[in-house]
């Protein structure tokens, strides 16, 4: 199963995400069967060298709302908020970059901040797919405020609303910030008035630190408190402070190891 996660190089935190994504892909070479490909939008460096050293496939992708989020900045006085934001919108151009690279119509995104506990590709084979499939965000039986880090993805069906859905976000960028930006648009665009339309993942396919130990949790995400953010939360992010229980610390210690084992 091809899996696809994105990077922008001129993020201010380039370096950090780059490690994650090492150790995501670390994690899924030890694990799973998964074919790791990496939609990048900058140029040439270590980080690069390493993905191909690793047999990540690199695309050149650069999102459709990158300038219409460089305005939003201007006008927000955020000259950062392109580069934070264009990578996580790419997800959105899958079905079309799949369908050009010829590959398969049943694909997995994640975000950078996750690492694989164990093999996923069978169960994520079986499950129901129409759309997309995902887990729950914050509440592990929320599947209304679902959490778009982890989702496997029906490409072909995806394309067939692509390109209104491409339209909708374009048109609704600025209102989107109200709720997580592109999570917001899957969540407010693949709605119709009685149900959601996506599938279930299993909690464990996309399980929060914050939950606590799982020994069925198969995809670890940072949800909130980044590894790299563990020593500086009270005083430079107070705010995702109670975030950082359960089995946090934890699963920063086994990211830190892996992290040298994937250097």
């Amino acid at each position: 199963m091809e899996w696809y996660f994105a990077l922008t190089e001129d993020s201010t935190a380039f370096r950090q995400y780059a490690e994650m994504i090492m150790v995501a892909v670390h994690t899924a070479r030890k694990v799973t069967s998964l074919e790791p490909h990496c939609l990048y939008d900058g140029n040439e460096n270590d980080f690069t060298s390493w993905l191909r050293k690793h047999d990540v496939r690199i695309i050149r992708h650069r999102s459709f709302v990158r300038e219409a989020l460089e305005e939003l900045g201007r006008q927000k006085g955020n000259p950062h908020l392109a580069a934070a934001l264009s990578g996580a919108f790419s997800r959105i151009e899958l079905p079309e970059i799949v369908e050009r690279k010829g590959g398969s119509d049943r694909v997995l995104y994640t975000d950078c901040d996750v690492m694989f506990l164990g093999d996923v590709v069978p169960e994520l084979e079986a499950n129901p797919c129409r759309h997309f499939a995902v887990a729950p965000e914050s509440v592990a039986d929320d599947y209304v405020n679902m959490n778009t880090g982890v989702m496997l993805m029906n490409t072909e069906r995806l394309r067939e609303s692509l390109p209104a859905f491409r339209e909708y976000v374009s048109k609704n960028l600025a209102a989107l910030e109200a709720e997580s930006w592109d999570e917001a648009a899957y969540r407010w665009y693949y709605r119709d008035e009685k149900a959601p339309l996506w599938d279930r993942l299993r909690p464990e396919l996309n399980w929060k630190p914050y939950w606590g130990e799982s020994a069925e949790a198969k995809i670890i995400h940072f949800h909130g408190p980044k590894p790299f953010q563990r020593d500086y939360i009270d005083s430079h992010w107070p705010e995702l402070k109670s975030l950082t229980g359960g089995a946090y610390l934890a699963q920063v210690k086994r990211w830190t190891e892996l992290l040298e084992e994937a250097r």
